[in-house]
Formats: C-alpha cells, sequence, structure tokens
C-alpha cells in the first residue's frame, strides 16, 4: 500500500511541475532582433526563433527590426515565419525598415515604430515590369491577410502606383510613423522596447531578449551579398590563376579559403546539405590530384565541375546560386587574356592537345625536326610547365619538348637526353 501512495506522489509531483512549466512558458516573450542585411542565415536564425516560441507556447514575439532591406529569398523565407505562427506576433521598428525589411514588418500582426523612424522603399533589383509585379503582389498579399491597404503596400514596390494625399507618381513611398500610424500602418509608437511591450499588453511576463550567437553572427556577415560575391569572385580568380599557372602554390590556397568560407556561411545558415558538402570536397581532391600528378586533365575539369556544382547547390535557391556563381565566374574570365598573355595556354586544358608538331623553320626558328638530332646533351630553359609536355628554350630558340616524367616548372634547368625526329626529349638538370 505505502509503495502505491509513493508512486501516486510520484506523478502527482511530475504532473504539477509540468503544469508549472508549461504556465512559465506562456509567459514568456521572445524578443528577436533583425537588425543589419537580411541574408539566409537572419532567415534561418529567425525561422528557429519562431518555432521555439511557438513550440513553447510563449505569449507572444516581439521582433525588434533595423534594416535597409537585403535578400529577397531570405525576406520570403522570414514573411512566411511570421505568417505561419500561432503565437501573436509584433515588430517594433526602431529607425528603419527598408525594402524586405518593410515586407518583414507587413507580415507581423501589430506594428509598432519609435519616433522619427520610417518603412517602406521597396525597390526591386532590377526594377523591370516582371521583378515589380511578382514583389508588388507578395506587399499586396501580405497587407490584405494582415487587414492592411494593398495599395499603399504596392506604392512601396511600384513607382508607376500614385495616391492621392499619399504619393505622387514616379517615387517609392517611403512612410514615416506618423504617416503609418495615420494610414493603418502603425498601430501605435513607442519609445523604447519596453514601451512597445508594454503596448502589447505584455508587462507582467518573462521577457527572453535573444541575440544570435557566434555562429549566427558569422554566418550572418559571410551571406551577405557584398561578401558572399567577393568571396567567390577571388575564389574563381585563384582557381583561374592555378589552371594556368603551375604548382599547388598559393591562388590554390587563397582559392580553396574564399570558396570554402562562401561554402561554409551558407552551411552555417542552414542552406547546404550534407550531400552538397561532399560534392565540393570531392572537387577540392580531384584538382589536387590533377595538381600534383601528372595527367591528360580529366581529373582537373572533373573536379572544376564538382566545385561549381557544390557552390550552386549550397546557395539557399539552386537557380540564385547558379547565378551567382556564373556572375562571379564570368568577371573572373576578364583575367584569362592576361594569363594567356604571360602563361601561355591553360595547362590543365593543354594536356588534352598533342603539343608534338613539326614547327616551320624561318631565320629565328629553324625546322624543329631536322636539327632535334644536334641537341642532345644541350641544355636549355623551361617555358612553359613541362607535364610532361611543353615549350624549352635552347640556344636561344624556342622547341616543343617532353619530359622524362617529370613534372617541371617555368624557369628551370634542363638537358636534352633524346631527340628522335620531332620528339625532343628532356630532364632536369
Amino acid at each position: 500500500m505505502n509503495r502505491y501512495r509513493v508512486v501516486l506522489i510520484f506523478l502527482v509531483v511530475a504532473l504539477l511541475t509540468a503544469c508549472m512549466s508549461a504556465l512559465a512558458d506562456s509567459d514568456k516573450v521572445y524578443v528577436v532582433p533583425i537588425e543589419g542585411e537580411i541574408t539566409p542565415a537572419m532567415a534561418a536564425f529567425v525561422e528557429k526563433q519562431v518555432g521555439l516560441a511557438n513550440a513553447e507556447g510563449a505569449q507572444g514575439i516581439l521582433f525588434v527590426v533595423s534594416t535597409l532591406g537585403g535578400r529577397v529569398d531570405a525576406a520570403f523565407d522570414i514573411k512566411e515565419a511570421l505568417l505561419g505562427s500561432k503565437v501573436p506576433t509584433a515588430v517594433y521598428i526602431i529607425d528603419r525598415a527598408e525594402s524586405a525589411g518593410a515586407l518583414i514588418s507587413i507580415a507581423a500582426d501589430n506594428i509598432i515604430m519609435a519616433p522619427g523612424s520610417h518603412m517602406g522603399s521597396a525597390e526591386p533589383i532590377p526594377y523591370t515590369e516582371k521583378n515589380v509585379a511578382a514583389i508588388s503582389g507578395e506587399f499586396r498579399g501580405t497587407a490584405e491577410l494582415k487587414g492592411r491597404d494593398p495599395q499603399i503596400a504596392a506604392a512601396m514596390v511600384d513607382r508607376s502606383i500614385a495616391i492621392p494625399g499619399i504619393k505622387e507618381k514616379g517615387s517609392l513611398l517611403d512612410l514615416t510613423a506618423e504617416e503609418a500610424r495615420r494610414y493603418g500602418y502603425a498601430d501605435a509608437i513607442a519609445e523604447d522596447v519596453d514601451e512597445a511591450l508594454s503596448y502589447m499588453g505584455w508587462t507582467d511576463v518573462q521577457v527572453y531578449r535573444v541575440k544570435p550567437d557566434l555562429k549566427v553572427k558569422v554566418s550572418q556577415f559571410l551571406t551577405r551579398t557584398d561578401v558572399a560575391s567577393l568571396l567567390l569572385l577571388i575564389g574563381m580568380v585563384a582557381i583561374i590563376v592555378e589552371i594556368f599557372v603551375p604548382g599547388f602554390g598559393l591562388p590554390s590556397i587563397i582559392g580553396i579559403i574564399c570558396l570554402g568560407l562562401y561554402f561554409g556561411g551558407n552551411f552555417l545558415a542552414g542552406n547546404t546539405e550534407w550531400w552538397a558538402i561532399m560534392l565540393f570536397v570531392m572537387g577540392l581532391v580531384l584538382l589536387a590530384i590533377e595538381i600534383a600528378v601528372p595527367g591528360f586533365g580529366i581529373f582537373g575539369i572533373t573536379g572544376i565541375v564538382a566545385i561549381l556544382a557544390g557552390l550552386v547547390f549550397s546557395a539557399s535557391d539552386p537557380v540564385k546560386g547558379m547565378i551567382s556563381v556564373g556572375i562571379a565566374l564570368l568577371a573572373a574570365l576578364v583575367a584569362v587574356p592576361i594569363l594567356y598573355k604571360f602563361f601561355g595556354g591553360p595547362r590543365l586544358l593543354r594536356k588534352l592537345v598533342l603539343t608534338e608538331q613539326v614547327v616551320a623553320g624561318d631565320s629565328n626558328r629553324p625546322t624543329q625536326q631536322l636539327q632535334s638530332v644536334q641537341l642532345v646533351g644541350k641544355t636549355g630553359t623551361v617555358i612553359t610547365a613541362l607535364r610532361p609536355a611543353g615549350i624549352a628554350e635552347i640556344d636561344g630558340v624556342k622547341y616543343d619538348v617532353v619530359s622524362d616524367g617529370e613534372y617541371i616548372l617555368p624557369g628551370e634547368r634542363i638537358k636534352v637526353v633524346e631527340a628522335v625526329g620531332s620528339k625532343i626529349v628532356v630532364t632536369r638538370l
């Protein structure tokens, strides 16, 4: 009998503890910052906090907004998170909610603004008819869902819209705090976060002020549009330089670091699956094999394709990833003519072509086949990398030569060990 009493008491205590915990969670209000550029990392951070607040049955979420905008796909993800929240949501604009920030604010149940703050100016880039229609539709649909004037929301995106007394044709709408309250786009004006919480009735509650951890801060920085674009550009240039310049040296290291940071930022932001990581790593391994071991370019070409595919699929949207990688690659190709001038053709592709040939003679470069026999024992300097074929200069004349199996860098001294017909075999001196 005593055993049953102990078990019953234990169950009652456990039930009371669970109830108290549930009540404590229901009295919690999340305060979540949305500051700086809207990036995939920011979207992942907000989605996580919304999920936690809903799982705990929190009383509400207050988003503290200060942003000039950012990536459209990230803004859409945050908007969907707010619209899908079963917990009441409110936005407190401390200074500005421009572009993507305006869409996020409109998606909240309540909008509270600080004195002197403003919201709007959501110009699509590039400003094309298709982009304007798509973004304007997102703004209108979100405004209608939250009971706000959709025409005012559309005027933040479309310059062609004119609203008498509010906005003239030819400019984008940007509402001050007082204007937003007048036209139903701000429920209140509050001096600070505490006053905004008070307006929402979230006073006698446990306020959980969320702060992004180091992982979020790093991923937020790496997924910024300017940083991600720069990392891609430098990485692409470094890879192209490595294709032209022999040796696994500084270009390879810089390229791997930059592309790794780009890749890692998207991974930390939650945009990348493990298979995309493995594809990227496999590309690096294949490229390293091509650089280290003489072959026919297959490893190098396959490695570059795998790296590019990994970068594309590491983005939040493969289509956007393909566009970003393509733009960076085209920009990097500007360096190709310069590299051709100084280093000749790309060594990874040069091995796919038969480079041994009979060279027509003139006063400066005699016929290679006729004079090659006389070259045995002579020394010269490598002009282009021998992997194994390339060009060397002997007695002031350039010849197509092949090494005896070694990988020989430009500038190294070589010696002719065999000459049969047009085939000249050299070794490192």
